[in-house]
Protein backbone atom coordinates (compact mmCIF):
# COMPACT_ATOMS: atom_id res chain seq x y z
CA UNK A 1 0.00 0.00 0.00
CA UNK A 2 2.86 2.49 0.43
CA UNK A 3 4.02 2.39 -2.43
CA UNK A 4 0.38 2.78 -4.12
CA UNK A 5 0.36 6.02 -1.90
CA UNK A 6 3.95 7.23 -2.92
CA UNK A 7 3.04 7.69 -6.04
CA UNK A 8 0.46 10.18 -5.54
CA UNK A 9 2.92 12.51 -4.44
CA UNK A 10 1.56 13.32 -1.05
CA UNK A 11 2.04 15.39 1.90
CA UNK A 12 2.37 12.78 4.31
CA UNK A 13 0.58 10.08 5.39
CA UNK A 14 1.01 6.53 7.95
CA UNK A 15 -0.70 3.77 8.72
CA UNK A 16 -2.17 2.60 12.24
CA UNK A 17 -4.44 -0.36 12.68
CA UNK A 18 -8.21 0.21 13.40
CA UNK A 19 -8.51 -1.73 16.99
CA UNK A 20 -6.35 1.78 18.68
CA UNK A 21 -8.83 4.39 16.65
CA UNK A 22 -11.65 6.53 18.78
CA UNK A 23 -14.93 5.56 16.79
CA UNK A 24 -17.56 8.07 17.06
CA UNK A 25 -21.34 6.88 17.75
CA UNK A 26 -22.72 8.82 14.12
CA UNK A 27 -24.35 7.74 11.13
CA UNK A 28 -20.78 7.13 9.08
CA UNK A 29 -20.27 4.99 11.18
CA UNK A 30 -22.22 2.25 8.93
CA UNK A 31 -19.95 2.93 6.26
CA UNK A 32 -16.76 1.36 8.06
CA UNK A 33 -15.95 -1.62 6.20
CA UNK A 34 -16.84 -4.91 7.95
CA UNK A 35 -13.17 -6.68 9.85
CA UNK A 36 -11.66 -3.36 9.48
CA UNK A 37 -8.26 -3.68 9.73
CA UNK A 38 -6.12 -0.79 9.03
CA UNK A 39 -6.52 3.35 8.91
CA UNK A 40 -4.29 5.25 6.24
CA UNK A 41 -4.38 8.69 7.79
CA UNK A 42 -3.27 11.33 4.67
CA UNK A 43 -2.55 15.14 5.17
CA UNK A 44 -3.65 17.74 2.88
CA UNK A 45 -1.41 20.99 3.96
CA UNK A 46 -4.13 23.76 2.96
CA UNK A 47 -1.87 26.93 3.64
CA UNK A 48 -1.59 29.92 1.81
CA UNK A 49 -0.33 33.16 2.27
CA UNK A 50 -2.85 35.15 0.15
CA UNK A 51 -6.16 33.41 2.62
CA UNK A 52 -5.38 35.66 5.68
CA UNK A 53 -5.68 38.79 3.99
CA UNK A 54 -9.78 38.74 4.14
CA UNK A 55 -12.57 38.13 6.67
CA UNK A 56 -12.85 34.51 6.60
CA UNK A 57 -10.85 31.78 7.79
CA UNK A 58 -7.93 30.51 6.05
CA UNK A 59 -9.66 27.28 5.69
CA UNK A 60 -12.29 28.96 4.25
CA UNK A 61 -10.80 31.10 2.08
CA UNK A 62 -9.65 27.81 0.12
CA UNK A 63 -11.48 25.72 -1.76
CA UNK A 64 -14.23 23.32 -0.30
CA UNK A 65 -11.66 20.60 0.99
CA UNK A 66 -15.09 17.94 1.40
CA UNK A 67 -14.58 17.88 -2.20
CA UNK A 68 -11.22 18.50 -2.64
CA UNK A 69 -9.79 16.13 -0.61
CA UNK A 70 -12.74 13.32 -1.27
CA UNK A 71 -11.78 13.08 -4.77
CA UNK A 72 -7.95 13.12 -3.68
CA UNK A 73 -8.49 9.92 -1.76
CA UNK A 74 -11.38 8.41 -4.20
CA UNK A 75 -8.28 8.73 -6.66
CA UNK A 76 -6.06 6.56 -4.09
CA UNK A 77 -8.64 3.94 -3.82
CA UNK A 78 -9.00 3.70 -7.30
CA UNK A 79 -5.72 2.94 -7.35
CA UNK A 80 -5.54 0.63 -4.40
CA UNK A 81 -8.53 -1.63 -5.47
CA UNK A 82 -6.45 -2.59 -8.87
CA UNK A 83 -3.45 -3.63 -6.44
CA UNK A 84 -5.80 -5.16 -4.15
CA UNK A 85 -9.34 -5.94 -5.93
CA UNK A 86 -10.70 -8.32 -3.03
CA UNK A 87 -10.23 -5.39 -0.24
CA UNK A 88 -12.26 -2.79 0.63
CA UNK A 89 -11.39 0.72 0.85
CA UNK A 90 -13.77 3.81 2.38
CA UNK A 91 -13.01 7.24 2.39
CA UNK A 92 -13.73 9.65 5.24
CA UNK A 93 -13.09 13.16 5.28
CA UNK A 94 -14.70 15.44 8.33
CA UNK A 95 -18.08 14.18 8.55
CA UNK A 96 -15.94 10.69 9.53
CA UNK A 97 -16.68 8.39 12.14
CA UNK A 98 -12.95 8.21 13.63
CA UNK A 99 -11.33 10.75 15.86
CA UNK A 100 -9.12 12.39 13.22
CA UNK A 101 -6.31 14.28 15.42
CA UNK A 102 -6.23 11.41 17.53
CA UNK A 103 -5.73 9.04 14.47
CA UNK A 104 -3.03 11.27 13.28
CA UNK A 105 -1.32 11.22 16.60
CA UNK A 106 -1.22 7.82 16.87
CA UNK A 107 0.26 7.79 13.30
CA UNK A 108 3.07 9.99 14.26
CA UNK A 109 1.74 12.98 11.72
CA UNK A 110 2.29 15.88 14.56
CA UNK A 111 1.00 16.38 18.07
CA UNK A 112 -2.38 17.82 19.85
CA UNK A 113 -2.48 21.11 20.83
CA UNK A 114 -4.29 22.75 23.65
CA UNK A 115 -6.72 24.21 21.09
CA UNK A 116 -7.75 20.24 19.85
CA UNK A 117 -5.90 20.66 16.46
CA UNK A 118 -3.22 18.83 14.99
CA UNK A 119 0.16 20.39 14.78
CA UNK A 120 2.34 19.30 12.07
CA UNK A 121 5.94 20.20 12.17
CA UNK A 122 5.97 21.25 8.67
CA UNK A 123 2.79 22.59 7.79
CA UNK A 124 1.64 23.80 11.55
CA UNK A 125 -1.98 23.83 12.35
CA UNK A 126 -2.79 24.45 8.48
CA UNK A 127 -4.14 20.81 7.19
CA UNK A 128 -7.06 18.67 6.57
CA UNK A 129 -7.12 15.26 7.39
CA UNK A 130 -8.31 12.26 5.54
CA UNK A 131 -8.73 9.04 6.13
CA UNK A 132 -9.61 5.79 4.02
CA UNK A 133 -10.48 2.35 6.36
CA UNK A 134 -9.78 -0.57 5.10
CA UNK A 135 -9.93 -4.43 5.67
CA UNK A 136 -6.57 -5.09 4.25
CA UNK A 137 -4.35 -5.18 7.51
CA UNK A 138 -0.97 -3.92 7.03
CA UNK A 139 2.35 -2.83 9.29
CA UNK A 140 1.28 0.07 11.38
CA UNK A 141 2.60 1.93 13.90
CA UNK A 142 1.23 3.09 16.86
CA UNK A 143 3.24 6.38 18.37
CA UNK A 144 3.55 7.72 21.77
CA UNK A 145 0.35 10.40 22.07
CA UNK A 146 2.74 13.76 22.56
CA UNK A 147 0.85 17.10 22.51
CA UNK A 148 2.18 20.72 22.23
CA UNK A 149 4.60 22.75 23.89
CA UNK A 150 1.51 23.87 26.25
CA UNK A 151 2.57 27.60 25.98
CA UNK A 152 -1.38 28.48 26.54
CA UNK A 153 -1.73 31.44 24.19
CA UNK A 154 -4.13 30.16 22.47
CA UNK A 155 -6.45 29.82 25.49
CA UNK A 156 -5.10 33.40 26.51
CA UNK A 157 -6.04 35.11 23.23
CA UNK A 158 -9.45 32.94 22.37
CA UNK A 159 -11.99 35.84 22.42
CA UNK A 160 -14.49 33.55 24.39
CA UNK A 161 -12.02 31.91 26.48
CA UNK A 162 -13.49 28.76 24.47
CA UNK A 163 -10.57 26.56 25.47
CA UNK A 164 -10.68 25.24 29.06
CA UNK A 165 -8.41 23.01 31.36
CA UNK A 166 -10.48 20.27 32.85
CA UNK A 167 -7.38 18.58 34.69
CA UNK A 168 -4.35 18.61 36.19
CA UNK A 169 -1.12 18.85 33.79
CA UNK A 170 -0.44 15.23 35.71
CA UNK A 171 -3.44 13.28 34.07
CA UNK A 172 -4.30 11.82 30.91
CA UNK A 173 -3.02 14.81 28.47
CA UNK A 174 -6.22 14.07 25.89
CA UNK A 175 -8.18 14.84 28.95
CA UNK A 176 -6.57 18.30 29.98
CA UNK A 177 -8.28 20.56 27.67
CA UNK A 178 -11.45 21.11 26.01
CA UNK A 179 -13.22 23.60 23.64
CA UNK A 180 -16.46 25.03 25.35
CA UNK A 181 -17.92 24.99 21.79
CA UNK A 182 -20.69 27.92 23.22
CA UNK A 183 -18.21 30.26 23.19
CA UNK A 184 -15.49 29.41 20.65
CA UNK A 185 -15.81 32.16 17.74
CA UNK A 186 -15.55 29.53 14.82
CA UNK A 187 -18.60 27.31 16.34
CA UNK A 188 -20.78 30.39 17.09
CA UNK A 189 -20.27 31.42 13.33
CA UNK A 190 -21.89 27.94 12.52
CA UNK A 191 -24.63 28.25 14.42
CA UNK A 192 -28.29 28.35 12.54
CA UNK A 193 -29.90 29.37 16.21
CA UNK A 194 -30.26 32.89 17.24
CA UNK A 195 -27.33 34.00 18.80
CA UNK A 196 -26.91 35.27 22.70
CA UNK A 197 -25.31 38.70 23.40
CA UNK A 198 -22.22 37.28 24.80
CA UNK A 199 -21.71 35.08 21.36
CA UNK A 200 -22.48 38.40 19.58
CA UNK A 201 -19.42 39.80 21.54
CA UNK A 202 -17.47 36.80 20.74
CA UNK A 203 -17.86 37.23 17.21
CA UNK A 204 -17.78 40.79 16.86
CA UNK A 205 -14.10 40.59 18.75
CA UNK A 206 -13.26 37.71 16.91
CA UNK A 207 -13.67 39.62 13.14
CA UNK A 208 -14.92 37.25 11.46
CA UNK A 209 -17.28 36.74 9.27
CA UNK A 210 -16.74 32.25 9.10
CA UNK A 211 -14.36 30.49 11.22
CA UNK A 212 -11.48 31.91 13.44
CA UNK A 213 -7.90 31.59 13.13
CA UNK A 214 -7.20 33.41 16.19
CA UNK A 215 -5.57 30.43 18.38
CA UNK A 216 -3.98 29.43 15.18
CA UNK A 217 -2.13 32.65 14.77
CA UNK A 218 -0.40 33.01 17.86
CA UNK A 219 0.31 29.21 18.00
CA UNK A 220 4.65 28.86 18.54
CA UNK A 221 4.32 26.58 16.10
CA UNK A 222 2.67 28.09 13.34
CA UNK A 223 4.43 31.56 13.90
CA UNK A 224 7.64 29.23 13.62
CA UNK A 225 6.91 28.38 10.47
CA UNK A 226 4.43 31.24 9.00
CA UNK A 227 4.65 34.33 11.14
CA UNK A 228 5.61 36.72 8.86
CA UNK A 229 2.71 36.15 6.61
CA UNK A 230 0.04 35.53 8.97
CA UNK A 231 0.93 38.67 10.36
CA UNK A 232 1.77 37.66 13.76
CA UNK A 233 5.65 38.13 12.82
CA UNK A 234 7.80 40.25 10.97
CA UNK A 235 11.06 39.31 10.64
CA UNK A 236 13.08 37.91 8.03
CA UNK A 237 14.04 34.77 9.64
CA UNK A 238 10.17 33.56 9.26
CA UNK A 239 9.70 34.72 5.69
CA UNK A 240 12.92 32.22 5.31
CA UNK A 241 10.71 29.87 6.76
CA UNK A 242 7.50 30.39 4.81
CA UNK A 243 9.46 29.95 1.62
CA UNK A 244 11.04 26.66 2.80
CA UNK A 245 8.69 24.97 4.57
CA UNK A 246 5.52 25.53 1.71
CA UNK A 247 5.44 24.29 -1.68
CA UNK A 248 2.07 24.37 -3.74
CA UNK A 249 -0.64 22.03 -2.68
CA UNK A 250 -4.18 21.47 -3.72
CA UNK A 251 -5.31 24.41 -2.19
CA UNK A 252 -2.99 26.68 -3.53
CA UNK A 253 -4.84 28.48 -7.05
CA UNK A 254 -8.23 29.06 -5.67
CA UNK A 255 -8.35 31.90 -3.12
CA UNK A 256 -11.29 33.62 -2.02
CA UNK A 257 -10.97 35.66 1.33
CA UNK A 258 -13.63 38.17 1.61
CA UNK A 259 -17.24 37.87 1.60
CA UNK A 260 -19.63 40.51 1.72
CA UNK A 261 -23.51 41.27 1.55
CA UNK A 262 -22.87 41.97 -2.41
CA UNK A 263 -21.00 39.09 -3.11
CA UNK A 264 -22.47 35.91 -0.65
CA UNK A 265 -24.58 34.79 -2.89
CA UNK A 266 -22.68 33.78 -5.97
CA UNK A 267 -19.82 32.27 -4.05
CA UNK A 268 -21.37 30.95 -1.01
CA UNK A 269 -22.27 27.48 -2.75
CA UNK A 270 -18.72 26.82 -3.49
CA UNK A 271 -17.10 27.78 -0.30
CA UNK A 272 -16.52 25.03 3.05
CA UNK A 273 -18.80 27.13 4.28
CA UNK A 274 -21.83 26.67 2.41
CA UNK A 275 -23.49 24.05 4.16
CA UNK A 276 -24.24 26.26 6.82
CA UNK A 277 -26.42 28.08 4.30
CA UNK A 278 -27.41 31.82 3.26
CA UNK A 279 -29.06 33.54 6.19
CA UNK A 280 -26.26 31.88 8.90
CA UNK A 281 -23.48 34.20 6.68
CA UNK A 282 -25.89 36.94 6.25
CA UNK A 283 -26.22 37.50 10.09
CA UNK A 284 -22.21 37.29 10.57
CA UNK A 285 -21.98 39.97 7.92
CA UNK A 286 -24.41 41.94 9.73
CA UNK A 287 -22.50 41.23 13.09
CA UNK A 288 -18.96 42.25 11.38
CA UNK A 289 -19.99 44.98 9.31
CA UNK A 290 -21.65 46.79 12.37
CA UNK A 291 -18.22 45.91 14.57
CA UNK A 292 -16.02 47.50 11.28
CA UNK A 293 -18.68 50.38 10.25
Amino acid sequence: MKKVLESFDLADFSFVSFQHLNIFDVRSKARIPQNAKTAIAIIFPYYNKSAFCGNVSAYCAVADYHIVVMEQLKSIICALQQKYPQNSFVPFVDSSPVDEVDMAVKCGLGVKGQNSLLITEKWGSFVFIGEIITDLETDTVLCDYTYCMGCGLCGKKCPGSAIEQVAADGGTAADRYRINCENCASFISQKKQELTQQQTRILKNAATVFGCDICQKVCPHNVRLFGAAMGTASDDVAAEQEAEAVKPNLFSYDIFNTVTMENVTGVYKARPFGFRGLKVLERNLAIYNTDND
